[in-house]
């Protein structure tokens, strides 16, 4: 077998159809359960492959991660760059112009979140994420540094700003419960669709949970300044 060039044009496209398949194959069965040679076959290449570009089956589950969350970085970071800035300024406004400087972005960045999680694409990813949180391995710390702790720095200092007089500890549980509303619609997705009635999420369906969280959001943030 000729070895490719993993910089080159055939490498990359390998690489990143190992990594496709790897995804979908490590999200149905888990590590433990999951063959490399099963891998391979999906995604047509050399099962030698596999150890050329990620050394081993553990490299190759750790590259899934790091695949997966430079995907969502892409979604996030445009998003996520913006808040930065928004909490960079030292000239925010006071009361209620306060409130809407901080409340708007908060909104903007749990729309992304929402149209994120209901894509078809995370279904995949939520399989692995889940097993992860619930059996965490060097993964997690993938994940973890890779998007979460952004998102989640990113919510608590958004919703600090609008409830400064509140601990960090309420701050960050009341986080914890806002995430919660956003990912229910993939990792209860059976179960909402079912009870909701709804056989896909399409356009119309996107924005009625948009429009849904924002509401709780903005009710759960309201402070009566």
């Amino acid at each position: 077998m000729m070895i490719e060039s993993k910089q080159s044009p055939r490498g990359a496209a390998t690489r990143e159809a190992l990594l496709t398949t790897a995804t979908q194959v490590f999200a149905r069965d888990g590590f433990h359960a999951t063959s490399l040679r099963e891998i391979a076959q999906l995604a047509g290449v050399n099962q030698a492959l596999i150890g050329y570009h990620f050394g081993n089956k553990e490299g190759l589950y750790l590259a899934t991660f790091e695949h997966l969350v430079a995907q969502i970085r892409q979604r996030i970071e445009p998003m996520a760059e913006a808040i930065d800035a928004v909490l960079a300024t030292s000239d925010a406004p006071v009361g209620k112009a306060r409130q809407d400087y901080y409340l708007a972005p908060l909104l903007r960045l749990t729309d992304v979140m929402v149209a994120l999680v209901v894509h078809e694409q995370s279904a995949h990813w939520s399989q692995m994420i889940m097993r992860e949180q619930q059996n965490p391995t060097a993964a997690f710390s993938i994940l973890y540094d890779g998007f979460m702790s952004r998102l989640l720095r990113l919510l608590t200092a958004l919703v600090q700003r609008l409830r400064p007089t509140d601990s960090v500890a309420d701050v960050r549980l009341l986080v914890s419960t806002l995430l919660g509303q956003v990912l229910v619609f993939r990792f209860a997705r059976a179960g909402v669709m079912k009870h909701l009635g709804w056989e896909s999420v399409r356009d119309k369906e996107l924005l009625a949970i948009q429009t849904q969280v924002r509401k709780n959001i903005v009710a759960l943030i309201a402070t009566g300044d």
